[in-house]
């Protein structure tokens, strides 16, 4: 496997930037991006983890822009130690002109960061339900911030409808879902915030688990919508 060659790297209390390539955003704009969702999240759901964390941002090819997380664990005893947190986020050569790749490429990195606090694998096939609640929070964490305008999620909202509507699974049912969590914070913000705050402690609690058992948050606060998204299956 060749040795990528990052040609900007720049480090903040919390993270290790590396691109490698230039982009329309500098890394100290990412840093500051990335320090104060950080700062958000901390303070709405408790410490996240103590480690720097690296961040990679790589080029790919046109279709196959994405994210991912990585988490290298060691446990011992009844404590773990987390010893290594990197995301990667590929776009292509080009990218990030448009505000609407913009505002993706800040989703992507907002997004892996809050998974530190939900975690992402979990038991009984429940993975869409927190992949729709980590987009959700991250569009609403990047409007608060200000990183995005309000109009992200009204775009959004229209965007969900339509998959809601016209897109196969697991589409369908992450659209359903974050429709349901956008009901949820209109009705309720607080109500919305204590699930992901429960999902966190969730997370913290099993963190030497491969997966993670939320199976007790979702009936405390979405069983009717559950019930609902099982007859619509």
């Amino acid at each position: 496997m060749s040795t990528i060659e990052y040609v900007r790297v720049a480090s903040s209390e919390h993270f290790i930037y590396s691109a490698e390539t230039d982009r329309p955003w500098k890394p100290e704009t990412i840093l500051e991006l990335l320090e104060q969702a950080y700062q958000e999240f901390e303070k709405r759901m408790g410490a996240g983890l103590d480690t720097v964390i690296e961040v990679e941002d790589r080029i790919c090819e046109s279709n196959n822009l994405g994210a991912r997380a990585e988490l290298n664990k060691q446990v011992h005893s009844a404590q773990e130690y987390t010893i290594a947190v990197k995301f990667i986020c590929e776009f292509p050569q080009n990218y990030g002109h448009a505000v609407q790749e913009r505002d993706l490429a800040y989703h992507f990195f907002v997004h892996e960061l809050f998974h530190c606090w939900i975690g992402g694998r979990t038991s009984n096939d429940h993975e869409q339900i927190v992949e729709a609640i980590t987009q959700y929070i991250t569009d609403r964490t990047l409007v608060h911030l200000g990183w995005s305008t309000t109009d992200l999620l009204i775009r959004e909202r229209v965007n969900w409808r339509r998959i809601a509507n016209t897109t196969t699974a697991p589409h369908t049912t992450i659209a359903k879902y974050k429709l349901l969590f956008d009901q949820m914070h209109t009705d309720d913000p607080e109500k919305l915030l204590a699930f992901c705050r429960d999902l966190a402690i969730c997370f913290r609690q099993q963190r030497s688990r491969k997966e993670t058992d939320i199976s007790f948050v979702l009936q405390r606060y979405l069983e009717t919508g559950l019930e609902k998204e099982q007859k619509c299956q």
